[in-house]
């Protein structure tokens, strides 16, 4: 049985505010509940506050887990809950306590909430221990089998073996990571799971092993070769389009020249402007699109001076259907379409190695998700002697990353918007181009 020296030391920490303190009072009429009076307490007075109802005795180990609503909760939650039976059971068992705050006159009620009881504060807690315990298991289990299976890959040929080198380096690294390593992983969404982080490392691991010793594989080869046992094959189904983004990320290459075929899944790339390729040739008007099978196999240059890269298709169409922009200011527009995927980079790559651009504008939008994308884009140009310049939202142009990462990371505290919301005129554009 808990100690109600425990409860109140929780209760005293996690609701009191400052003077603040409990005072025993009385018990109600169900001997399994107990009222506790909060009182202030200054130099000059001795004020009730509130008061506090728990429940009597808390068992020292925990049977029944509590109802699934209450995993939710957290100390800081007050709720509003309806006096029935089922708020009282887990009154009763502790899940929960009742606070009651009065006006000044000590008497009048201010407000009734429900908070976090000691009970569910304790399982909740005991909960996140074994989950960190099962966690870092898992994590060692990860990097006890993978060492060895790194140690065993060898590569078809030199080629790949430079087209696999930043995933192999990423992996080399995942073996010297501790589990706070791994959570603070840029590359992994914030929002995925230890156990996702892991399964993705597992993947990316099987990926890897495939790719550094056959020429040309597909999607159901990668799980049965990394888990030989029958369901293999559909070991990493449930995640498969994330963790191929993650993939395409890290290693900077498309699945197609890593050795997988696409399986009828065909990447589209959305541009306007003049572009020629070994086996294509497109000319500035309309919104063209290129796909990432063949930007693979092709090689592409432009006479373009000035490189658009833009997140969304609105901005595309809009600018191509400006007659005559393209041809007079010498530029070429490529929509990144939310996401900066490997074609786009593998694009991008060849445009710089192949073509004379000077300078690039980048154009995305005024939100979170739209800074990301901003330095995907200038990660991409990384090594190339170009100009950059990204549009903010009153058209102004910023040459600067860091100042515009602060310029947004301020802005954002206040206002988001779309890059449509500020898409200007042929004048504007013309501007930005000569700026």
């Amino acid at each position: 049985m808990r100690t109600f020296d425990d409860v109140a030391s929780f209760i005293c920490q996690s609701f009191l505010k400052k003077d603040e303190q409990l005072e025993m009072q009385r018990t109600i009429s169900e001997a399994s509940l107990i009222d506790i009076d909060i009182v202030k307490r200054t130099a000059r007075t001795i004020r009730r506050v509130g008061i506090i109802t728990i429940a009597r005795e808390y068992p020292s180990i925990v049977e029944d887990p509590p109802d699934l609503q209450l995993l939710r909760w957290t100390v800081g939650k007050r709720a509003a809950l309806d006096d029935n039976q089922q708020t009282f059971d887990w009154l009763h068992k502790g899940w929960i306590l009742k606070e009651v705050r009065f006006k000044n006159d000590g008497k009048s009620v201010e407000r009734i909430h429900y908070r976090m009881g000691y009970l569910l504060y304790v399982y909740l807690t005991n909960k996140q221990t074994d989950e960190h315990r099962d966690s870092l298991n898992q994590f060692t289990q990860y990097q006890s089998n993978a060492a060895p299976k790194m140690e065993q890959i060898t590569y078809l040929h030199d080629e790949r073996l430079l087209q696999l080198k930043d995933l192999a380096l990423f992996l080399s690294g995942s073996l010297q990571w501790g589990l706070n390593d791994l959570e603070d992983q840029y590359v992994f969404p914030a929002n995925w799971s230890v156990s996702k982080r892991i399964n993705g490392l597992n993947f990316l691991l099987a990926f890897l092993m495939i790719s550094s010793n056959k020429e040309i594989f597909d999607w159901k080869e990668i799980g049965a070769h990394y888990y030989p046992s029958i369901g293999g094959s559909k070991a990493f189904d449930a995640y498969k389009v994330e963790f191929l983004i993650i993939l395409e990320t890290i290693s900077g290459q498309s699945l197609e020249t890593l050795g997988m075929i696409s399986g009828g899944q065909i990447t589209s790339i959305y541009f306007a402007g003049e572009l020629e390729g070994t086996w294509s040739n497109y000319r500035a008007g309309p919104v063209h699109a290129l796909t990432n099978i063949s930007v693979s196999q092709d090689h592409y240059s432009t006479g373009a001076t000035t490189l658009w890269l833009v997140e969304n298709r609105a901005i595309l169409t809009r600018i191509s259907a400006e007659p005559h922009f393209l041809q007079e200011t010498n530029s070429l527009i490529v929509c990144v379409d939310g996401h900066l995927r490997s074609a786009h980079k593998h694009l991008i790559r060849q445009l710089l190695l192949n073509s004379r651009i000077h300078q690039t504008i980048f154009w995305s939008d005024y939100d979170e998700a739209g800074l990301q994308i901003a330095g995907e884009m200038l990660h991409s140009l990384m090594g190339h002697a170009v100009r950059y310049k990204w549009i903010c939202p009153d058209h102004s142009i910023i040459t600067n990353w860091s100042e515009y990462q602060h310029n947004m990371k301020r802005l954002l505290q206040y206002s988001k918007s779309e890059q449509e919301i500020v898409l200007g005129e042929a004048d504007d554009w013309r501007s930005w181009i000569n700026h």
